[in-house]
C-alpha cells in the first residue's frame, strides 16, 4: 500500500517541485509552454486552491487511518 501511495502522489509531487525549483533557479531559461499547457497549469492551480488540497490531506490521512 505505501508503493502505490508513494508512485502515485509521493514520486510525480516530487518530480513536478524539483522540476520548479530547477526553472526557478534559472533566470533566463526561455521556456516553451503551449497554450494546451498554460491551461491545464491554470485550471490544476485553480482546482487546489479551491479545494484540491484539502482532498490530498484527506485522502493521506484517510489512507494512514487505514493502514
Amino acid at each position: 500500500m505505501t508503493d502505490q501511495i508513494y508512485y502515485k502522489i509521493q514520486y510525480p509531487l516530487k518530480k513536478a517541485i524539483t522540476l520548479m525549483k530547477k526553472i526557478d533557479r534559472e533566470d533566463n531559461v526561455d521556456i516553451s509552454v503551449s497554450e494546451s499547457e498554460k491551461e491545464k497549469i491554470k485550471d490544476f492551480v485553480f482546482r487546489w486552491n479551491n479545494g484540491g488540497k484539502k482532498q490530498l490531506h484527506q485522502l493521506i490521512n484517510n489512507l494512514r487511518d487505514n493502514l
